[in-house]
């Protein structure tokens, strides 16, 4: 295959220190092959999620036929949080709801996450969920979500878990088996076999590419699907179609 479909760019200025801008990566994107991409807001330095919504749905508007959005609330702030995924899809045109327990501080499966997944999942929206911190988004704690909102679709992003030893690959494949409306997303990954491993058991349209960048570098990122020992019907799928689906 030539040109991937990332499903996960972090946009904006972080107060975490991280940081991309849309010139930046419109040119990571020539250079790696990537023509479409799906932006989700960081935490920004004012700590206000709504600017960091408006940033992205700019950017969207700068190239629609290269971007789409992803809205990014905060759990804790209740109704102020429904409320402003409302305005990130009604007005910004916003596609798909991003959260981020690590960063923000929730714990994924805590009851107080349900609203917004319920409203995402009226909406047909996808829940974008960086996954694998123990304590905050583990596998289990993804399944347990994923199982009391059959109805959402929940993609984890780095395979749904981040650890060497290698323990979480099992907890991973248990809350893949677990939760059918779980889709687990690329970047991170560090076993190959993981990967392809999930697409042998699970069937490709459970596996799709993101990079995670700038966290992730971009470029090495993609090599995860284009080295992948899956055939190009495969990569096609997991590589593009499976995002373009969720994100119409």
């Amino acid at each position: 295959m030539t040109d991937l479909y990332d499903a996960e760019v972090r946009f904006g200025q972080s107060l975490y220190g991280y940081q991309l801008d849309l010139e930046t990566l419109n040119r990571q994107m020539e250079r790696h092959g990537i023509a479409r991409a799906v932006l989700c807001p960081v935490r920004p330095p004012s700590y206000d999620l709504s600017p960091a919504n408006d940033a992205v749905a700019a950017a969207v508007a700068s190239d629609p036929t290269r971007f789409v959005g992803f809205a990014r609330v905060d759990p804790w702030q209740g109704e102020r949080a429904l409320a402003e995924l409302d305005r990130a899809v009604g007005d910004l045109g916003l596609r798909g709801l991003y959260l981020d327990p690590w960063e923000d501080h929730f714990v994924i499966s805590d009851a107080l996450v349900d609203p917004l997944v319920a409203r995402a999942a009226a909406g047909k929206l996808p829940v974008m969920v960086t996954g694998g911190y123990t304590n905050f988004s583990h596998p289990s704690q993804l399944a347990a979500l994923a199982r009391r909102h059959p109805e959402a679709t929940i993609v984890a992003t780095h395979g749904g878990q981040l650890n060497i030893s290698g323990l979480l690959l099992a907890d991973a494949q248990i809350m893949l088996r677990l939760a059918p409306n779980v889709i687990i997303e690329t970047s991170g990954v560090y076993r190959e076999d993981f990967i392809e491993d999930c697409i042998a058991e699970f069937g490709p349209g459970r596996v799709l590419f993101g990079s995670g960048t700038p966290i992730f570098d971009q470029g090495y990122e993609t090599l995860r699907i284009r080295l992948a020992h899956v055939d190009d019907a495969v990569k096609q799928q997991i590589g593009w179609d499976n995002i373009a689906r969720l994100v119409g």
